[in-house]
């Protein structure tokens, strides 16, 4: 759906730039419209002759925006993705420019819709969450992604660097590998893991 749930189900051909729909684009939803409800209800809804319905169904006619107004009220919202590409869709939206690039001041003004639209604002969440989970992490700086607590050499070498620049007992780097090895080796670096270690006794 291009629009939330429970707004006016025609509402979504107000919002359509019918100068993005060339030609051939035009001609697809008069076939469409045709095979759907006949020939002679789309022929009395133009208010045409039947030569003139004849020229437009072999192109050799063009389908204004008069008549293709009068078209799109015989499609659903469906119906119209349907018939015409996403990227043709999402044109006609001014979502996407005719050379492919995103119009971002338009994705942005969807977005902040999110703010009031709890419809639009699940949908986004779930796209970001399904999409981005990852990425989200690593733009906040909470916790990288996929990292797994792991002694080795490196994170040794760490210990006795630490140990020259500050006073720490003899015997405390075998603890220290000791409680590491018991409560954290293998262990995904996550918010939970964090709180475990904050709040441990030995601490």
């Amino acid at each position: 759906m291009l629009w939330a749930a429970g707004s006016d189900p025609r509402a979504w051909r107000d919002h359509l730039d019918l100068s993005k729909l060339d030609d051939e684009d035009r001609y697809k939803i008069l076939e469409y419209v045709v095979n759907k409800v006949g020939r002679a209800e789309i022929q009395n809804a133009l208010s045409i002759s039947r030569i003139t319905m004849w020229r437009l169904l072999n192109k050799q006619a063009r389908v204004d925006d008069t008549k293709l107004k009068v078209l799109l009220g015989f499609l659903t919202e469906q119906e119209f993705r349907d018939i015409l590409s996403s990227k043709k869709v999402l044109e006609t939206l001014n979502i996407l420019r005719s050379d492919g690039t995103v119009n971002y001041a338009v994705v942005m003004e969807i977005l902040k819709r999110a703010v009031q639209d709890k419809y639009l604002k699940q949908l986004v969440i779930k796209f970001v969450v399904e999409n981005f989970r990852e990425d989200v992490k690593r733009a906040v700086g909470v916790f990288p992604a996929n990292i797994v607590m792991s002694w080795d050499d490196g994170f040794e070498e760490f210990l006795r660097e630490s140990k020259k620049r500050r006073k720490i007992e003899r015997g405390h780097d075998k603890v220290y590998k000791s409680l590491f090895k018991e409560n954290l080796e293998g262990k995904q670096l996550a918010p939970q893991l964090v709180d475990f270690v904050v709040n441990h006794r030995n601490k």
